[in-house]
């Protein structure tokens, strides 16, 4: 059970249901709630002293924590389900979910619920007697720094050694190792600080995944000399998201796959590292988008519409909407939300860089480790490093646009492993196995509707047999697989928005 608590203003006081203190998340070196700057690590924490509620959090706002505010009351809890009372209708934020349905991610301080919001990032909030305030000291955009490439790829280097020696091990531990770039630094920085982990372990992904991640990592924990072992995935991809959707409290479609990883690292102990972070600030995963869509601050509705065709569902989440909804979650509502949302990192050096780095990575990438991880591990983030963030933050935009920078500063400091490549290179796999799985994740969604959840065949938008019609027509086995973890979504959401689910 997540920690959550409730203050109510009363004519005889105010009266305080639930955890009246919480610490989550880790932060280094100093007390969470203390004035000033927010500390190094990635934390969130609350104090009720009986007069007034204290609540602060990182520098980035990664920890979930969510807070609904209400006439003399206000509760906090770090999961937004958990502010909702059983059997309790719940009104949508059709905005926010108009944005969510076409990217996959909520922006700013979004969520699902029209009265639960996130806490911004370096926030501070007080509660006294009924009053609220909320203050961000979050940093500005930085601007372009005056480096040359050689400066710039150097102070990686550096500054990412240093930010490891502030969170060296202090007992054994397990790394998760994927094969792309961030998890690979983070080990080979680790061993060359004489810290290496006592077992590297790697998930698998659902299909089409060819399962290269486990294969690449293998090989490069074989050459530091640390054993390697792989996680088997859920057998059951429906059942794992529907579990994962609602513990991550209806912030993302993605996080299911890493269930077993994560469930395999809490047997293991306390503490782990995390590459939260690395992609989006430096080699960002969504450069050839940005290289083809380039930021115009002038034209930010063109962007915003191209930026949601290209996004998870794309024009197919249109075959999910009914008469309500397609104008409740039209694409113009999207588009007006994105918008002011891209305003907001026009002077970014790269600004969808920063844009994804502050709203994906933050609002859904985030979630895994934060939302479906042990609450009281140490999860250490080297790549939120505060000095290390403003570097990448502020390297200028014709150093990253080509998409190799953070290869660059990997071969500068471990030449000799600059030959191993990484997983994305691999393609994935298609064909009749794909088909199969998800076919069966189908047959697995109707049968829950059929036995254990029949008023998702009455629903007032008709998700199920929407998504049944879109498998007519041409594209329709790759729409249809698009559309099934959506579906999913949407269905669950409507039980929360009714007040229907536990």
């Amino acid at each position: 059970m997540k920690p959550r608590v409730r203050l109510l203003a009363t004519p005889d006081g105010v009266r305080a249901e639930g955890d009246k203190e919480a610490r989550l998340g880790h932060a280094l070196g100093g007390d969470p709630l203390a004035d000033g700057p927010p500390s190094e690590g990635i934390f969130a924490a609350w104090e009720w002293d009986g007069d007034r509620l204290l609540a602060r959090n990182d520098r980035y706002g990664m920890h979930p924590l969510y807070y609904r505010a209400g006439a003399g009351s206000l509760a906090l809890s770090p999961d937004p389900l958990a502010l909702l009372a059983p059997g309790e209708r719940a009104d949508l934020d059709h905005d926010a979910l108009a944005v969510f349905l076409r990217l996959g991610f909520f922006l700013g301080e979004d969520t699902a619920f029209a009265e639960i919001r996130a806490l911004p990032p370096a926030a501070t909030l007080t509660w006294t007697r009924g009053a609220l305030n909320l203050s961000s000291a979050a940093s500005p955009v930085p601007r372009p720094a005056d480096l040359t490439r050689e400066q710039a790829v150097d102070g990686f280097v550096d500054l990412f050694r240093a930010a490891v020696a502030r969170r060296l091990p202090e007992q054994p531990y397990d790394l998760p190792l994927s094969g792309g770039r961030d998890s690979r630094h983070i080990l080979l920085e680790l061993c060359r600080q004489g810290a290496p982990p006592r077992l590297c372990v790697s998930g698998a992904k659902f299909p089409p995944d060819p399962g290269a991640d486990a294969r690449v990592a293998a090989v490069l924990a074989a050459r530091v000399g640390v054993p390697h072992r792989i996680v088997a995935p859920p057998r059951s991809q429906l059942r794992a998201e529907r579990f994962a959707n609602a513990a991550q409290g209806m912030g993302t479609l993605d996080g299911a796959w890493i269930l077993p990883l994560l469930a395999f690292l809490r047997r293991r102990g306390g503490l782990w590292y995390d590459g939260l972070g690395g992609g989006e600030l430096a080699q960002n995963p969504s450069i050839g988008l940005i290289r083809a869509n380039p930021y115009d601050v002038t034209d930010l509705p063109s962007l915003a519409d191209r930026l949601l065709a290209a996004g998870r569902t794309g024009a197919h989440v249109e075959h999910l909407l009914g008469p309500r909804t397609r104008g409740l979650w039209s694409r113009e509502r999207a588009r007006d939300r994105l918008v002011r949302e891209l305003a907001r990192h026009a002077e970014a050096p790269l600004p969808l860089g920063s844009f994804f780095f502050h709203n994906r990575t933050r609002r859904s990438i985030a979630l895994a480790p934060f939302a479906l991880g042990d609450g009281r591990a140490v999860i250490h983030t080297p790549y939120l490093d505060h000095a290390l963030v403003d570097h990448l933050a502020s390297v200028p935009r014709r150093f990253l646009i080509d998409g190799t920078f953070h290869d660059q500063a990997l071969h500068r400091a471990f030449p000799e492993h600059a030959a191993l490549g990484f997983a994305s290179a691999v393609p994935q796999r298609h064909g009749a196995a794909l088909v199969g799985h998800r076919l069966a994740y189908l047959l697995r969604l109707l049968a829950e509707a059929t036995f254990a959840e029949r008023a998702w065949w009455r629903g007032p938008d008709r998700t199920l047999p929407r998504l049944l019609a879109a498998g007519r027509g041409p594209g329709a086995p790759q729409r249809v697989s698009r559309l099934q973890p959506l579906a999913l979504y949407l269905l669950q959401l409507e039980s929360l928005a009714a007040g229907r689910a536990a």
